[in-house]
C-alpha cells in the first residue's frame, strides 16, 4: 500500500470520528426520572434549583406564579408586597399568569426537606411548603439561649441538659390542680415540659413556652405555645396575679410552633405595668390539658 494512501484512510477515519454524535453527560439531580422500559414516569427537581423558587422572597412557588411582559417570574404574596410592581424592570406585574411554568410545577415531584430526619414523603412541589409546616418529622431547636440542639428529641434533651431550667407540669391531673411560678418581667420566656403526653410514646412528653413578649403599650403579653410536633391540641388556662388586686386570666388552645423566630402571638393575656410593680414579677398559675 502506498503511503499516501494510508495517510488518507487514517484521515477518512479521524474526520469520522470527530463527526460521530456525542452523548450528552448526565446531570446531577436530573429532572427526568426512568421506568424500568425507560420511559419517563416522574418529573423530579432538585431542590436547591433557583429557578422554581420566586426571586423575591426565595420561597418555592405554589400553584399561581405571575410574571410581567419581560417574563420575570414572582409568587402572588410578593406581587402585593412590591406593589405591583417588577423588581427587575419596572413593568406591571401580578396581572399575567404563567402557565407554562404553572404546569411544569403542577407535574413535579420532590422530597420533604426533613428526609434526613426521618421523612419518606414524596410531595407535589407546590405542597411542599404546606406539608413541611406540618411534617411531624421536622425537628425542633432548643429555646434555652446558648444552645445549639436541633432534633426530634427535644423533650429528652430538655430533661437531660437543662432540667434546671424548666418547670414539669404533671399531665392527666383534676382539673383544679395548677402550676404556679413566677415570671420576671425581662425573661421573655419560661420552658415548661408536660410528662407523659397523650399524643407520644412511653415515658415521653411535650415541650410549652410561656412566652413574655412586648409589642404592646404599658405592659406585657403573655400566652403560651407548644414546640414540636404532635397532632393532638392542649387546651390550657392561665391566671396571673400581680401587686394590682384581683386576677387576670385567659383560657385558649396552644398554637403549635417549630421556631420562635418570627412568631407573633394573636391571642395573649395583657398584663399592664402596674401589676409588675414593685419587684418586676408576677405569679402565673397554669393548667394544661
Amino acid at each position: 500500500m502506498h503511503p499516501g494512501e494510508s495517510k488518507m484512510r487514517t484521515n477518512r477515519k479521524t474526520a469520522r470520528k470527530a463527526a460521530a454524535p456525542v452523548a450528552p453527560r448526565k446531570k446531577k439531580n436530573a429532572f427526568m426520572n426512568r421506568d424500568k422500559e425507560g420511559h419517563g414516569n416522574k418529573i423530579w427537581i432538585d431542590p436547591d434549583a433557583l429557578s422554581v423558587e420566586c426571586a423575591i422572597c426565595f420561597t418555592p412557588f405554589e400553584a399561581e406564579v405571575f410574571m410581567c411582559k419581560n417574563g420575570h417570574a414572582a409568587c402572588a404574596k410578593c406581587c402585593v408586597r412590591i406593589n405591583r410592581k417588577c423588581w427587575c424592570c419596572g413593568k406591571p406585574i401580578g396581572d399575567m399568569r404563567c402557565r407554562p411554568l404553572e404546569n411544569v410545577l403542577a407535574e413535579m415531584n420532590t422530597h420533604c426537606r426533613f428526609s434526613k430526619y426521618g421523612c419518606t414523603e414524596v410531595v407535589k412541589y407546590i405542597d411542599k411548603s404546606r406539608h413541611e409546616e406540618a411534617c411531624p418529622r421536622a425537628p425542633s431547636g432548643c429555646p434555652v439561649d446558648g444552645c445549639t440542639y436541633r432534633g426530634l428529641l427535644l423533650y429528652k434533651h430538655l430533661l437531660d441538659e437543662h432540667s434546671d431550667a424548666v418547670v414539669f407540669v404533671a399531665n392527666n391531673l383534676p382539673a383544679t390542680t395548677t402550676t404556679l411560678l413566677s415570671l420576671h418581667k425581662s425573661a421573655p420566656f419560661r420552658v415548661l415540659v408536660l410528662e407523659r403526653a397523650t399524643d407520644a410514646g412511653e415515658g415521653e412528653g411535650s415541650v410549652f413556652l410561656l412566652l413574655n413578649g412586648g409589642g404592646v403599650l404599658s405592659g406585657r403579653s403573655l400566652s403560651l405555645v407548644r414546640l414540636g410536633a404532635g397532632d393532638v391540641e392542649f387546651g390550657y388556662k392561665m391566671e396571673v396575679r400581680g401587686s394590682e388586686p384581683g386576677v387576670l386570666s385567659l383560657e385558649r388552645t396552644a398554637p403549635r410552633v417549630r421556631e420562635l423566630e418570627g412568631f407573633e402571638a394573636k391571642m395573649f393575656l395583657f398584663v399592664p405595668d402596674a401589676s409588675w410593680a414593685p419587684t418586676d414579677r408576677v405569679s402565673v398559675s397554669i393548667r394544661i390539658g
